[in-house]
């Protein structure tokens, strides 16, 4: 497994495919719901801190605001810039998207919001690294800017942890093995593409990798990064966090 997995996996159209499921209804939940705890003026500067194919910025700039969407892969961001010329036109002005590391986003006091959704965090070697994202998203942020991070929930991913599925997409069959090792969760991932005309199907092996934090990691990191959590949720609807039920782990925070 390399150590820069992600590079590998997140530039495939694979994985756009395994996760069509994580569609644009999940997307208006979460956005929904961060619109129940905060207001924003219209024209209010947004960052999309690893922003896929553009989904929730998409839906961000709709509400009115310039958004910056930023992913390290090429093949993702240039699905994003795809949609928008296709789909989204009239939100060009309004609207980029930029190939960048997440630990060198290099903005100071640039945006009222910053947004990391679907688990995208945790993907380097060391803790440092990964907390050297905290520290860029603070740096980036005005003072009074808000953070929503959408992270999966420790506890509960450990308990429930499904070893093994498959899926059946059109012609391609998803393996998916699970395990975790220490304080990461990782993932293999085979992918048999079958051939409609009698030659061998095409095999390929991808990885994933999170490493593995809990609420109190990010209050410590938080407040060490001058942000300061206002709210913490279980899932995408706004329920109350508990470590040991929750799917997910939604932190909503501001900057000092």
């Amino acid at each position: 497994m390399t150590k820069s997995w992600y590079k590998d996996w997140f530039n495939t159209q694979q994985y756009l495919d395994l996760y069509k499921h994580r569609d644009d209804d999940d997307a208006k939940k979460i956005i929904a719901l961060l619109f129940r705890n905060i207001e924003l003026p219209k024209g209010a500067e947004c960052l999309d801190l690893a922003c896929g194919n553009g989904r929730h910025s998409i839906l961000f700039a709709k509400k009115g605001y310039k958004v910056t969407g930023i992913d390290l892969s090429p093949y993702l961001i240039m699905q994003a810039k795809k949609r928008l010329h296709k789909e989204y036109k009239s939100y060009q002005n309004s609207l980029k998207f930029i190939i960048r590391d997440m630990r060198k986003i290099d903005y100071k006091n640039k945006f009222n919001l910053v947004v990391n959704i679907f688990s995208s965090f945790g993907y380097f070697e060391s803790d440092k690294e990964n907390f050297k994202v905290i520290k860029g998203i603070s740096d980036a942020l005005k003072p009074g800017g808000y953070f929503l991070f959408d992270y999966l929930n420790k506890v509960n991913l450990i308990r429930t942890l499904v070893p093994y599925d498959l899926k059946i997409l059109n012609d391609t069959e998803y393996i998916q093995i699970r395990h975790i090792d220490k304080s990461l969760v990782i993932k293999n991932i085979f992918i048999i593409q079958r051939s409609n005309n009698g030659k061998s199907p095409k095999i390929h092996h991808y990885f994933e990798k999170i490493r593995l934090y809990s609420l109190n990691d990010f209050k410590a990191e938080f407040k060490k990064h001058g942000l300061k959590i206002i709210k913490v949720f279980g899932g995408y609807t706004g329920g109350r966090f508990d470590k040991n039920k929750s799917e997910r782990l939604v932190i909503l925070a501001r900057k000092l």
